[in-house]
């Protein structure tokens, strides 16, 4: 697949159960809502709820292994039909894959929110008859683990019949590390290039394509999964564009992969940037701990209490929260007895702040780390 699965498009072939080759079925792959439905009347006598694992041969595709198939609708009559969804699928043209055995060492991901991360805009010059277009392969070494991140741009073209050419910016970003990891591991990995991703350029897209390369025959494999999990964003810490950000990059891919209080201060943000719409105190409780996780770890000070720690940063805070000089001065001292109200459970400090408080308050500190971790 050059450019990942068609999701308009209907796959159809064959599949069967591991070691009942002989029991094949005709089958229809399809995509609903992200995830591959596979329509068949393979099914075996035992009442499952899902498969652990399907494999298959497709027309334009090559062999396909389908792990964690869960029945999504079946149905008797003349025939037994049932329609699985697959959480995971590997392709490859030449040989099914053994997943249980499976190690990678190198893959990657292509992604359209790199091409809008580096954000070059396409253009024809009919003067010097030119297409101005930008093409690189940065790399970026995290030596204390052996990775290897190299982001890279080009562009797509494609034929259009009768028309012309059709040429678009393409993104990815490639994975490469000296020991094997399993397709978890890699999942991983990538997971959280989309956190560094979020945090410096405010979003994440799902991928066109996850491809690997298989350590038997050296050919690159492909692997789908419907990612939900950090392409969800309705909003923005910091919108950087990558040639802005390129020069502080590889110090915050080396924190955000080998840093552990970078890493809980991270995730803590993209709870509350990306999670599932947490309450309001849930979210100040998230920012609060993430912001003193980050004072304890890197602050100059030493500073314990989180009144001298808010002080500590009064600059940046009053420039992000644009305060006026009245509301700042009991603003540490009110955010401290709203803590301890939500994380202490000191009822002495109970309604500090309202509902909605709460909430500007957690964006106010979900900003300021996010700065502090970026400066």
């Amino acid at each position: 697949m050059i450019d990942g699965f068609d999701k308009n498009k209907k796959y159809y072939g064959e599949v069967w159960f591991v070691e009942k080759e002989d029991e094949k079925q005709f089958c229809v792959m399809s995509f609903n809502d992200d995830d591959i439905w596979l329509e068949t009347n393979l099914h075996s006598k035992q009442r499952n709820y899902k498969e652990p694992q399907i494999l298959g041969l497709f027309t334009g595709l090559g062999y396909i292994t389908f792990i964690d198939c869960r029945i999504q609708h079946s149905s008797s009559g003349i025939t037994e039909t049932r329609i699985y969804r697959a959480k995971y699928s590997f392709v490859s043209h030449k040989h099914l894959i053994d997943t249980q055995t499976l190690k990678i060492k190198e893959f990657y991901i292509v992604n359209d929110v790199i091409s809008k991360w580096v954000s070059h805009t396409l253009w024809y010059d009919h003067t010097e008859d030119k297409l101005h277009k930008k093409i690189f392969k940065d790399e970026y070494l995290i030596e204390n683990i052996n990775l290897k991140i190299t982001i890279c741009h080009y562009q797509n073209i494609n034929t259009k019949r009768q028309t012309g050419l059709d040429i678009s910016n393409r993104g990815a970003i490639k994975f490469e590390l000296e020991e094997p990891i399993d397709i978890l591991g890699a999942i991983a990995y990538y997971n959280q290039f989309q956190k560094v991703l979020q945090l410096t350029f405010g979003r994440s897209e799902k991928f066109r394509k996850f491809s690997f390369k298989c350590l038997g025959c050296g050919e690159d494999k492909d692997f789908y999964y419907n990612d939900t999990q950090l392409t969800k964003s309705t909003s923005t810490f910091i919108h950087t564009d990558y040639e802005k950000v390129k020069s502080s990059l590889k110090s915050i891919l080396a924190a955000a992969y080998t840093d552990d209080t970078f890493k809980f201060c991270l995730d803590k943000l993209m709870e509350n940037f990306i999670g599932k719409h947490p309450s309001h105190n849930k979210r100040f409780i998230n920012s609060i701990s993430a912001y003193e996780a980050y004072c304890k770890n890197y602050s100059k000070e030493g500073k314990n209490q989180l009144y001298k720690r808010i002080k500590e940063n009064e600059e940046i805070f009053i420039k992000i929260g644009d305060f006026a000089d009245d509301i700042w001065k009991t603003f540490p001292n009110k955010v401290v007895r709203a803590r301890d109200y939500h994380i202490h459970s000191n009822l002495d400090n109970k309604n500090i702040y309202s509902e909605f408080e709460l909430l500007y308050i957690s964006f106010l500190f979900d900003y300021t780390i996010a700065y502090l971790l970026l400066a």
